[in-house]
């Protein structure tokens, strides 16, 4: 009996020893952060992340009618479509009035011309003029019904024949850029200018120039505002809204004033020069 108890005692102690083992080992064990314990993420799954669509690309999808998901799986070179088609939108302007028939229109004039925009090869600021002015391009064009306007492709074959030089040269004679660069004023003064050379069937020189018969434009432009003002007897809106057209005509008109008096000026200089050297 007495071995007995000595082999219980023994076999107490033991188990006493291996509780007070488990509880010591229980509150010294250091807590591991869960990223280390975790496996690494391998580099497919740090891509896969979810893409939050932001305000350009809201653009992308209204003006052009584009899925951001099916772009960003399309490559053109180096590049994605979605990012192809953001360098287009990224200055692109909401519509203030006739939102809906702007977005046909314009979504008219993108299919025409998406296989060009596809690979890069449609003028950016094309595409940024006529959108942020289409508005200007459909005006009497309700007659068409729903759905059924359009931009005129005779405004494409003016861009055609110029180049983008003579367009940009032209918008920046017409007004100055903003902070980024965009020149909204100049380029909306030409818009306005291209649409009345359409209209009225000013042609464009031989030569490619278009400061001529953009000045025409503008000058008629500016008779109608004031044969308009004439027949106003109100001081109201309307007469307030031409007097600030007839600023805006005005004031491009001196603009291309000021461009040819420079150009004079540096013709006469570089003459000057040659016979200096000739001397």
């Amino acid at each position: 009996m007495k071995d007995f108890f000595k082999n219980e005692w023994k076999l107490f102690l033991q188990d006493m020893e291996a509780i007070g083992n488990a509880v010591l080992s229980f509150f010294s064990r250091k807590e591991e952060p869960l990223m280390i314990s975790a496996a690494p993420e391998t580099p497919e799954e740090q891509a896969v992340q979810e893409y939050v669509p932001d305000e350009i690309d809201y653009k992308v999808e209204t003006y052009f009618g584009e899925n951001i998901g099916e772009l960003k799986e399309s490559f053109c070179g180096d590049k994605t479509q979605h990012e192809v088609l953001r360098e287009y939108a990224k200055f692109f302007k909401p519509y203030g009035e006739n939102a809906e028939m702007c977005q046909t229109a314009f979504k008219k004039y993108y299919d025409r011309h998406a296989l060009k925009m596809a690979v890069n090869e449609f003028p950016v600021e094309q595409a940024r003029i006529i959108q942020n002015n289409v508005d200007l391009f459909i005006q009497g064009q309700e007659v068409f019904g729903e759905n059924g306007q359009f931009i005129d492709s005779r405004v494409d074959s003016i861009f055609e024949k110029v180049g983008m030089d003579q367009v940009s040269k032209m918008v920046n004679i017409l007004g100055e850029a903003d902070e980024n660069g965009i020149n909204y004023q100049g380029e909306r003064t030409f818009a306005e200018a291209i649409c009345h050379m359409v209209d009225n069937g000013i042609k464009v020189e031989k030569d490619g120039n278009l400061v001529n018969p953009v000045r025409k434009a503008l000058e008629e432009k500016l008779n109608e505002v004031h044969a308009s003002l004439r027949s106003h007897e109100d001081w109201n809106d309307d007469y307030q809204a031409l007097l600030s057209q007839e600023r805006k005509y005005l004031y491009a008109l001196n603009r291309i004033e000021q461009y040819e008096t420079e150009e004079r000026i540096a013709e006469f200089e570089n003459k000057l020069n040659e016979l200096d050297v000739i001397v």
